[in-house]
C-alpha cells in the first residue's frame, strides 16, 4: 500500500468499527493481566500498559483513530487488506482480517502507551 491508501484504509469506516472493537477487547484483557509478565508488580512498564487500558476502557473514541493509523501502516495487515469501490473490505489473506487486526493491535499496545526500551529493560 502506498501513503494514500493507507490513509484511505485508517479512514474506512468499516476498518475504524473492527479496530474500536479490537482495542476494548485488548483493553480488557490488559487490564486484568498479571504484572509479572510485564516487569513486575509497580514496573512503569506495566503502570504504562494498565494506564492505557484505564483510558482505553473509559473513552476508546481517540484511540481508535489512532490505532487505526497506526494498524493501517502495519505491513502485516495493508498487505492483506484492499478497499473495495464501495467503501467494503476485502480481505485477502488466509486466516480471519479481526485475528489479524487483534495481534496488530496488541503488538502495538506497549508503543501507544508509551513503553520505552529503558522500561522493558531496567537497569
Amino acid at each position: 500500500m502506498n501513503n494514500l491508501e493507507i490513509y484511505q484504509l485508517a479512514y474506512n469506516s468499516e476498518f475504524q468499527k473492527r479496530i474500536s472493537s479490537s482495542i476494548a477487547g485488548a483493553a480488557s484483557a490488559i487490564s486484568g493481566e498479571n504484572p509479572t509478565s510485564v516487569g513486575g508488580v509497580g514496573s512503569s512498564w506495566a503502570n504504562k500498559r494498565h494506564a492505557l487500558a484505564t483510558r482505553v476502557i473509559n473513552d476508546n473514541t481517540g484511540f481508535t483513530r489512532i490505532l487505526s493509523f497506526n494498524s493501517a501502516a502495519q505491513a502485516g495487515l495493508n498487505t492483506v487488506v484492499e478497499i473495495n469501490p464501495d467503501g467494503s473490505l476485502n480481505y485477502i489473506g488466509t486466516g480471519s482480517l479481526d485475528s489479524d487486526i487483534d495481534f496488530t493491535v496488541s503488538s502495538l499496545w506497549d508503543d501507544v502507551a508509551g513503553v520505552s526500551y529503558e522500561d522493558k529493560n531496567p537497569a
